[in-house]
């Protein structure tokens, strides 16, 4: 009986316990603890910390593991003006949020707008296709049966590097009948093929049975320029191989002055076009140094301005976005860059490479009759919401081009740092 009535107890006790663990994980500062992003960015200067949460069954640890303060509110805004600090946020000492605060110069920048021509020459070459030759000994492809596979970066023959395609070919003609090491970039990883070209029949030539591209070209708009650096960002996602997808390994490009002379309008299943054109006549704005998963950046030669904001625009972390009314600015016609309306209408989960963080909808009634809504070409025009750049244009929703992706500006400007 004792033992029966001691059971009770406990499981009493552990009931009540169960029951009040439930109220405190409901209760709204809990609530709000654990909505918090697990990464917050603030500016260095700011004179206030978006938390707002203090209490004291609330205890807050640092990294190393000292605790700081039962209040939260001033704990952090007094500890995170230093870089990036990590904090355990502990309820009766159990752990039940991580965070990491980083705090950073805040950014002014000039917001672009303007069209742009891209061109790329690539680190060696790029691998588009395989395809086989005719030989005495029937039909082969001496680079499949190396290993090498559309995608591909082809760097160096025999330790010498290739310069482009014609230099490829060059190169691979210097030994009748011997094999060739050919030094081969994949998915970022590094290895050596022994290629051993085969004579065609038709003209008597060594071929490898690949095609291959050095170099492209094409159309998108400025998002921003840093004016203390002239560093600048673009088109918010990769400039990758049509045929393969891949994103390019840029050895040298240009940014150049583009002019827009018509629109494709979208249409639901057929994604519109911006039709520019650029020559060798056209103004070379800049240099392209890196060209990322978030965009191209690099340094214009010259400052370069925008009327609509003259004196530019700070930005807005990811945390400051909000559904709701923003707008674009884009240039569709030789008029020249304007702005045009839109709506944030979902927010995503924010990490460093998501260019689909924010999906937007187009509703000016101006820009959907020229353009249909978001077209190809419109990569990379900055969103603007209260006053601050948020982010670019980066995709358009095939089966409703008023719609589309765009990319957090903190995305970018970290990409490019």
């Amino acid at each position: 009986m004792k033992q029966n009535g001691f059971r009770e107890v406990i499981k009493a006790f552990g009931s009540i316990l169960c029951a009040g663990l439930l109220l405190v994980n409901m209760s709204p500062t809990v609530r709000q603890i654990r909505d918090l992003p697990s990464d917050i960015y603030v500016d260095e200067d700011s004179p206030g910390f978006p938390l707002t949460v203090s209490g004291t069954l609330f205890s807050v640890t640092d990294e190393s593991g000292t605790a700081v303060s039962g209040d939260l509110s001033e704990t952090l805004a007094d500890q995170y003006k230093n870089g990036t600090k990590e904090y355990v946020i502990e309820l009766f000492d159990i752990p039940i949020k991580r965070i990491r605060i980083h705090a950073r110069v805040k950014s002014h920048v000039i917001p672009g707008g303007i069209p742009i021509g891209i061109s790329m020459n690539t680190e060696g070459v790029l691998v588009v296709g395989l395809g086989s030759i005719d030989t005495e000994d029937g039909r082969t492809s001496p680079a499949a049966s190396a290993g090498i596979k559309a995608g591909d970066v082809l760097l160096r023959v025999d330790g010498v590097e290739i310069e482009g395609s014609d230099h490829l070919s060059s190169l691979m003609q210097t030994k009748d009948g011997g094999s060739f090491r050919i030094d081969v970039l994949r998915d970022d990883t590094l290895f050596a093929v022994k290629v051993t070209p085969a004579k065609d029949l038709s003209d008597g030539t060594l071929r490898s049975g690949m095609w291959v591209r050095e170099s492209t070209a094409g159309i998108g708009t400025l998002t921003y320029v840093l004016p203390e650096s002239n560093k600048f960002g673009a088109l918010g996602h990769a400039v990758t191989d049509t045929d393969t997808g891949e994103r390019l390994l840029i050895k040298k490009g240009e940014l150049i002055r583009a002019s827009i002379v018509g629109v494709s309008v979208g249409q639901q299943g057929s994604p519109g076009e911006l039709r520019g054109t650029f020559n060798s006549f056209s103004e070379r704005m800049g240099r392209i140094e890196q060209n990322t998963p978030c965009g191209v950046f690099g340094t214009v030669y010259e400052y370069v301005g925008n009327p609509l904001y003259p004196d530019g625009l700070p930005i807005a972390y990811a945390q400051e976005v909000k559904e709701g009314k923003a707008a674009i600015l884009s240039s569709v016609d030789p008029e020249g860059i304007k702005q045009y309306e839109c709506e944030i209408v979902k927010l995503y989960p924010q990490h460093e490479t998501n260019t689909k963080g924010i999906v937007l909808r187009i509703t000016d009634e101006v820009l959907l009759e020229k353009t249909g809504g978001i077209v190809q070409g419109m990569s990379g025009s900055p969103i603007i919401q209260d006053g601050k750049l948020i982010g670019a244009v980066t995709h358009v929703f095939v089966n409703d081009p008023a719609r589309g992706y765009g990319i957090f500006i903190e995305n970018m400007l970290d990409a490019a740092s």
